[in-house]
């Protein structure tokens, strides 16, 4: 019986601590590949990111920036932006001076901060960071991500006006979607599948969404408790062969 596999990123086909994807993780997709299973990505990380690490394993589609866009066989179906009005508004309200920010514009692992602050106080440098003073957030046409110098004791000094939210590190918070399960939807529409031939497998607090009732879900033994909490089936960490040995434990592979 055919099934349709989606896989987070970070901790779930990467090992927590050094981010690295194991042989067994590797072997698993190809098995579950030449078995005839349909495996995509489900990430948060943006549409051009999420791709590049679909290509690296071989994966044929991603539901990538939280849910607001998807990709098959290299095909961008769509991919969206956060709202703009929203976005506007906080960036717009948040005092830059205690905690700056960058904002992700295009489809690509690159911000721009209109302040040298933020590369004083964030010490990530996963995206190339752009400061531009006159840089002006009314007129991008999309906002893929917004990074804000804070830590979890100061989110109530951001006006996030309805923005979603997770952290990206101890000192950096990160808007981006967090509705995975949309894009799930879109490829469950568009094959026709039964909400029981769908396995999620997710280790964070942005996989909550996804690890609906009626699908298969299976949580890393690397997860956050609340998301243990909503899983089917608890398999072994990361970096202990988890996503082999819960393939294998179904006869998947």
């Amino acid at each position: 019986m055919k099934k349709y596999f989606f896989f987070d990123i970070d901790g779930t086909l990467t090992t927590p601590l050094t981010a690295d994807y194991p042989e067994s993780t590797r072997e698993a997709i190809r098995l579950l590949i030449r078995n005839g299973h349909f495996v995509s990505i489900a990430t948060g990380r943006m549409q051009a990111d999420a791709w590049e690490v679909a290509k690296t394993l071989g994966i044929p589609a991603v539901v990538s920036d939280g849910g607001n866009a998807v990709t098959i066989d290299g095909k961008i179906l769509y991919d969206e932006g956060l709202p703009l009005s929203d976005c506007f508004q906080m960036l717009a309200e948040t005092d830059e001076e205690k905690h700056p920010w960058a904002a992700a514009p295009y489809n690509r692992k690159y911000r721009i901060t209109r302040t040298p602050l933020y590369l004083e106080k964030v010490k990530d440098r996963y995206y190339e960071t752009k400061v531009d003073r006159d840089f002006d957030f009314r007129r991008v046409e999309a906002i893929h991500k917004i990074f804000v110098a804070c830590t979890k004791a100061e989110v109530h000094e951001v006006p996030l006006h309805g923005l979603p939210h997770v952290w990206f590190s101890a000192d950096t918070m990160l808007i981006e979607p967090v509705h995975k399960e949309r894009g799930i939807m879109e490829i469950q529409k568009k094959f026709h599948i039964p909400d029981e031939d769908i396995v999620v497998f997710g280790d964070g607090m942005n996989d909550l969404t996804m690890f609906r009732k009626e699908w298969m879900t299976i949580a890393m033994g690397n997860a956050k408790p609340q998301l243990k909490a909503k899983a089917r089936y608890i398999t072994d960490r990361a970096d202990e062969d988890g996503i082999y040995n819960a393939c294998r434990h179904f006869g998947w592979i």
